[in-house]
C-alpha cells in the first residue's frame, strides 16, 4: 500500500471514546498516567484509617488524650506524603527518624506548655532545626516536618507530661500503619506503573493519529487540530519522561541499566521521536486512513501485535514514519517481555562507575575565591523561615489567641520547594486563593450538610483524598479542598461558623504576608539567579550533547550515551520552564505571560532536535568527510550562539520578541531537509537556527 499526501480519502470512522464522561476520562488519564497520584492519595487515607482504627481500639480499653488522635492524623499524612525513598528499607529508616523526632518534639511541647513564651521560643527553635537539617538530604524534609507538626500538636492541645507515653504510642501506631500501607498494601511497583504509563502513551498516540487523519480529509478547523497536536505532543513528552523514570537506571552514565532495561529505554525514546517526526511532517505528508487503521486499537493497547504492513512499492514519507512508529512500539513489547519483565529485574552494573559529581569550584571568573557572605548559605534559609514564622506567630496571636497556628504553618509551608522570592510569593498567593475559595465553598457545603452526620462523615475523607490527589500539581486546589473538609469537620464537632473560616483566611493572609516580606527583605533570592542557572544548565547539556555527537560523527570512540545526553537536555528544559514560571506569574500576566511562554519555544525545539541528532548518529554510519566538515562548522557557529544565550540569561525572557523572530510551532520543520528524514548535519543546523533566532528576538527590543 502506497499513500500520497495529496490523495483524497474518506475520513475514518471516529472510534474515539464517547459518552458524557469521555473528556473527563481523558483529562484524568493525562493528569495521572500511572495512577501514582491516586495511589499517593489512597495511601494517605488508608494509613489514617488503619492508624486511627488501631488508636480507637486502644481507646476502647483506656482513655487517650486528644493529642494522641492529633498526632495520628498528622503523622499518617506526613509519613506518607513526605517519605519518598524508593526502597522499603530506606522508608523504614526515615520513619524511625521521624518517630523519635516527633516523640521528642511532642514531649518538649507538653513540658513547656505551661510557660507560653518559652514554649513559643522553643517552637521557633524546632522550626529552625527542621529547615537546617534539609541540607543533609531529602530524607530530612519529612523528619523535619514531623518534628514541627508534632510540636504544634503538643503546644496547641497541651497534654500533661505524664501522658507522653500515650502520645508516643499513637505516633508509633501511625508510623507503623503508613509503613504497612506503602510497602505491603499499596507498594510502589515500577513495572506496573510503566505499563500503565504506556497505556496512556498509546491513547495519546491514538489521538494524534486521529487529528492527522482529520487534517488529511479536511474535516474540522485546521487551527484547532494544530493546537491539539501541540498539546498532545507536550503531554506525550511529559508522560514519556515519567515512564522512563520507572526503568531501572544505570550507574555509568547510560540511559538505563544494561540489558533489557536499556533496550526498553531506547525503544521508548525512539517511539517519542517517531511520533514527533510524524507530526512535524504533517505539512508535506499525511498518513492514509487504511494504514493508520491497522495501527489503532481503541482498547488502549496500540500495536500489541505487529500488523503486516510490507509495501509492494517503495513507501512514501508518511508510510516510512508510521513504520518507524510501529517498530519502536514493537520493540517496547519485546523489551517488556512477559510479566514480570526482565527489564525491571535488579541488574548488576559492572561497568566502570561514573565519577562522582563534584561541587563547582569556588572561584570566580578571574580564578579568585569569591567573598564569603556574612551569614553562611546553609543558615540563610533556616533564618528566613524562622523569622517569617516569628512574625506570623506574633501577628497571629494578636489576631486570634487560639488560632495563631494557621498563620505560623502558612509562613512555614510557603518556603517549601521554592527557589526564589517570587516562588515564595506565588506559593503564598496560591494558599490564600485556595483558602478564599474554600471559605465560600466550605460555608455553603457545611450549611447544606449541617445536621447530616453520615453525609458529612462520607464527604470529609473524599475531600481529603482530592486534596492529596492535587498535592503534586496544584497547591491552591489542595488548600481549597482542605478548607472545605475542615468546615465539615468543625460542623461535626458543633464548632462551625462562617466567622471561623474567616479567621482561617485572615491567619493565612498574615502568614503569607510574613513569608513574602521576609523572602523579599532577608537574604532575598532573585528569580533571575535561578533563571540564569537554568539557562546555563540547558546550554551545558546542549554543548555536551553536541561535543559527543561530533566525536561519534567522526567515528571516534564515544565517551557518553547520546540518548542519555539528549534526555539530560530534556530535563534541563523542564528545569528551565519551572525557573521562568514566576516571570509569568499572575501579577505580570498582562505584560509578560504570552512572550515568556513564547520565548521558551526555541528551547523546546532545540530539545527536540537534540533527540533527532542523538537517534540519527546512533543508527547511522559515521559521516563522510564533507559532512564532518559541515558538522564542525555548524557546531562552531552553534557554540557562539549558545555563548550569547548564556550571557543573556534572564534577559531572554524579560524582552519582547521582535515580529517575525518567534517560533510558529514548538517543533518546526528544518530548512533544506524533508521532515522525518533528516541527518545529523540538518539536525545540528536546526538547533543552531533556533539559538540564533532566540538571540535575535531577545535583543530586538529593550527590556520592558
Amino acid at each position: 500500500m502506497t499513500t500520497t499526501a495529496g490523495a483524497t480519502e474518506p475520513p475514518p470512522s471516529d472510534t474515539r471514546r464517547s459518552g458524557p464522561f469521555a473528556p473527563l476520562a481523558d483529562r484524568l488519564a493525562a493528569a495521572d498516567p500511572a495512577f501514582s497520584r491516586s495511589r499517593l492519595a489512597s495511601s494517605a487515607m488508608l494509613s489514617l484509617a488503619i492508624g486511627g482504627g488501631a488508636v480507637a481500639l486502644v481507646a476502647a480499653f483506656h482513655p487517650l488524650p486528644v493529642a494522641t488522635y492529633g498526632l495520628v492524623v498528622v503523622m499518617s499524612f506526613v509519613c506518607t506524603l513526605a517519605v519518598r525513598e524508593p526502597t522499603a528499607r530506606g522508608q523504614l529508616v526515615t520513619r524511625l527518624h521521624a518517630f523519635w523526632a516527633a516523640s521528642l518534639s511532642a514531649f518538649a511541647a507538653s513540658l513547656l506548655a505551661p510557660q507560653p513564651v518559652i514554649a513559643d521560643i522553643a517552637f521557633l527553635a524546632v522550626i529552625f532545626a527542621s529547615v537546617y537539617v534539609r541540607r543533609y538530604g531529602p530524607r530530612w524534609l519529612g523528619v523535619g516536618m514531623a518534628a514541627v507538626l508534632a510540636y504544634f500538636i503538643g503546644e496547641y492541645l497541651r497534654p500533661p507530661a505524664e501522658q507522653i507515653g500515650w502520645l508516643v504510642l499513637g505516633t508509633a501506631l501511625a508510623l507503623a500503619a503508613t509503613h504497612l500501607v506503602t510497602t505491603v498494601l499499596l507498594p510502589a511497583d515500577p513495572e506496573r506503573d510503566f505499563r500503565r504509563a504506556m497505556t496512556t502513551i498509546d491513547h495519546r498516540i491514538n489521538l494524534i493519529l486521529r487529528h492527522l487523519l482529520r487534517m488529511r480529509g479536511g474535516h474540522g478547523p485546521r487551527g484547532d487540530d494544530d493546537k491539539a497536536l501541540r498539546k498532545h505532543l507536550a503531554s506525550l513528552r511529559d508522560i514519556a519522561l515519567m515512564a522512563e523514570g520507572f526503568i531501572p537506571q544505570g550507574t555509568s552514565g547510560a540511559l538505563a541499566a544494561r540489558g533489557p532495561a536499556s533496550d526498553l529505554a531506547i525503544a521508548l525514546f525512539d517511539l517519542q521521536l517517531a511520533v514527533e517526526r510524524l507530526v512535524r511532517a504533517r505539512h508535506t505528508a499525511l498518513p492514509g486512513a487504511a494504514m493508520v487503521s491497522e495501527l489503532l486499537d481503541e482498547r488502549g493497547s496500540l500495536l500489541r501485535q505487529a500488523p503486516d504492513m510490507e509495501q509492494a512499492a517503495p513507501p512514501d514519507l508518511a508510510t516510512q514514519l508510521l513504520l518507524r512508529l510501529r517498530d519502536a512500539r514493537v520493540r517496547i513489547n519485546r523489551a517488556l517481555g512477559p510479566e514480570p519483565s526482565p527489564a525491571f529485574l535488579p541488574v548488576e552494573d559492572d561497568e566502570a562507575e561514573a565519577e562522582p559529581a563534584t561541587a563547582a569550584a569556588e572561584t570566580d571568573a578571574e580564578g579568585d575565591k569569591p567573598a564569603r557572605p556574612l551569614v553562611p548559605e546553609t543558615l540563610q534559609r533556616p533564618i528566613q523561615v524562622t523569622l517569617a514564622c516569628a512574625l506570623a506567630l506574633g501577628a497571629g496571636i494578636l489576631l486570634s489567641p487560639t488560632r495563631w497556628y494557621w498563620a505560623v504553618l502558612t509562613a512555614f509551608i510557603v518556603f517549601n520547594n521554592t527557589r526564589s522570592r517570587a516562588d515564595t510569593a506565588m506559593r503564598a498567593f496560591q494558599r490564600s486563593a485556595g483558602t478564599l475559595g474554600g471559605l465560600f465553598a466550605g460555608t455553603a457545603v457545611a450549611t447544606l450538610l449541617q445536621g447530616h452526620m453520615v453525609a458529612s462523615g462520607i464527604a470529609i475523607p473524599i475531600l481529603f483524598f482530592l486534596a492529596f490527589y492535587f498535592l503534586q500539581t496544584s497547591y491552591g486546589v489542595m488548600i481549597f479542598f482542605v478548607t472545605i473538609a475542615l468546615a465539615l469537620l468543625y460542623g461535626l464537632m458543633g464548632m462551625f461558623t462562617p466567622q471561623l473560616l474567616m479567621v482561617r483566611l485572615e491567619e493565612t493572609l498574615v502568614g503569607g504576608v510574613a513569608g513574602v516580606l521576609v523572602a523579599f527583605l532577608v537574604f532575598p533570592v532573585r528569580t533571575s539567579g535561578g533563571v540564569e542557572e537554568a539557562v546555563g544548565g540547558f546550554v551545558d547539556a546542549l554543548d555536551g550533547l553536541v561535543a559527543e555527537a561530533g566525536r561519534q560523527a567522526r567515528g571516534e570512540p564515544g565517551e557518553g550515551d547520546l540518548a542519555a545526553l539528549s534526555r539530560a537536555l530534556d530535563r534541563r528544559y523542564g528545569e528551565l520552564a519551572a525557573a521562568v514560571k514566576p516571570l509569568a506569574a499572575p501579577w505580570s500576566a498582562v505584560t509578560r505571560f504570552g512572550h515568556v511562554r513564547r520565548n521558551l519555544l526555541p528551547f523546546t525545539a532545540s530539545a527536540h532536535w537534540g533527540r533527532v541528532l542523538a537517534q540519527t548518529l546512533a543508527t547511522e554510519a559515521p559521516l563522510s568527510a564533507p559532512e564532518v566538515q559541515s558538522f564542525d562548522q555548524i557546531a562552531a557557529e552553534l557554540s557562539e550562539q549558545t555563548r550569547r544565550v548564556r550571557a543573556a540569561g534572564t534577559g531572554l525572557f524579560l524582552r519582547r520578541r521582535a515580529e517575525g523572530t518567534g517560533e510558529a510551532r514548538a517543533v518546526p520543520p528544518v530548512a533544506g531537509g524533508a521532515p522525518g528524514d533528516e541527518g545529523a548535519v540538518q539536525a545540528l543546523e536546526a538547533i543552531r537556527d533556533r539559538m540564533r533566532r532566540l538571540n535575535q528576538g531577545a535583543g530586538a527590543v529593550a527590556p520592558s
